[in-house]
């Protein structure tokens, strides 16, 4: 089975992670530049933070099956 990934967001105020809500089957995906323009609101310090420079990536626990339904493959 494929790992999966959340993105997460380290807040430059407080340096803990935010989850994002966002799963990706690879870590390419910070570097394809998609999600650049995103923002998140920090529960730690009230304050928006961009995804940029902030973003990284985590193995999630949840997995990618062998053979996944893929709509309009």
């Amino acid at each position: 089975m494929a790992g999966l990934y959340k993105i997460m967001i380290r807040c430059p105020v407080t340096r803990k992670g935010i989850d994002t809500g966002i799963v990706t089957s690879g870590r390419e995906v910070l570097n394809s530049g998609i999600y650049q323009a995103g923002s998140v609101l920090c529960p730690h310090c009230n304050q928006t933070h961009g995804y940029g420079e902030y973003a990284y990536v985590v193995p999630s626990e949840a997995r990618l099956a062998e053979d996944p339904w893929r709509p309009n493959v």
